[in-house]
């Protein structure tokens, strides 16, 4: 069962209701936020990333992910990501408030190594800098 209601704030930001997750979308960031008590397994996972991907299928993307402290992981660590999507992001952070989280955090990002950048943060305006900094070093490349 798939809830989409979309809402178009401007040509930017975008917001995405899901039965799981508020996913906010702005230019080119990808921000889900997971609900307090619910149960993230592959096939969320995946009715999350099909309820945007019409949005964000054109366009290379920096992905955050904030659960809820409540919310409960029951996927393996192989099942994260949907191949697609993981094509197009240029680096993800994982926004952490509990501990649990934070070593499943680690074991994803160890089988990350190499595909993209991938950073745990405390807070979303970290998260945000660093994906500011990615942005001005890829700038310094391009020049």
């Amino acid at each position: 069962m798939l809830t989409n209601t979309r809402t178009c704030y401007s040509d930017i930001l975008e917001k995405v209701v899901v039965p799981t997750a508020l996913i906010m979308i702005d230019d080119d960031v990808v921000k889900i936020y997971i609900n307090p008590d619910v149960e993230m397994n592959a096939e969320t996972a995946k009715e999350n990333i099909d309820a945007i991907w019409d949005i964000v299928k054109d366009r290379k993307v920096f992905h955050m992910i904030v659960p809820d402290s409540t919310t409960h992981i029951t996927m393996g660590i192989n099942e994260f990501g949907d191949e697609q999507f993981e094509k197009i992001k240029k680096a993800e952070a994982l926004v952490i408030k509990t501990l649990g989280h934070r070593i499943l955090a680690k074991a994803f990002m160890n089988a990350r190594k190499g595909k993209y950048p991938v950073r745990v943060f405390d807070s979303e305006n970290d998260a945000t800098a660093w994906f500011n900094e990615l942005r001005e070093q890829a700038e310094e490349i391009n020049d």
